[in-house]
């Protein structure tokens, strides 16, 4: 499943972003910009990985709507998160907070923000990548 190798390659570089440019100095860092270059990197590795397991489940995705790609809300992958494993749902949801909202949005320099939602998503690739073994 290469699929899984890119996912994982995409968290390896957020976190190389984070530990290269983002000049952490004890509890935080101190560039908003490599951190929030760093969440959204790391958040879309995690949607790569939940694209690529909920096609291969045959999960349909939404028809887009005037856009040459496809564009999917984040309410999608928790609906369909919900039906599958609630566990994962809920560490989705607090992924999707501290990667997209916190990091991603808002550039939370705390450390540890970026290093909770980092924990999320490879927890999450980490069960994608077993369930489909």
């Amino acid at each position: 499943m290469e699929t899984y190798k890119e996912a994982y390659r995409y968290l390896d570089n957020a976190k190389n972003i984070l530990r290269t440019k983002a000049k952490k100095e004890g509890k935080f860092y101190d560039d908003a910009k490599y951190v929030r270059m760093a969440c959204n990197t790391a958040y879309s590795g995690l949607l790569i990985a939940l694209n690529d397991y909920f096609r291969q489940k045959g999960v349909k995705y939404p028809k887009p709507k005037g856009r040459r790609t496809q564009s999917t809300n984040v309410d999608f992958y928790k609906q369909n998160l919900a039906k599958i494993n609630k566990t994962k749902l809920k560490e989705f949801n607090s992924a999707y907070n501290y990667l997209h909202l916190f990091g991603g949005y808002d550039g939370d320099l705390l450390v540890t923000t970026s290093k909770t939602g980092l924990d999320f998503a490879k927890s999450i690739i980490d069960w994608i990548d077993k369930q489909m073994k």
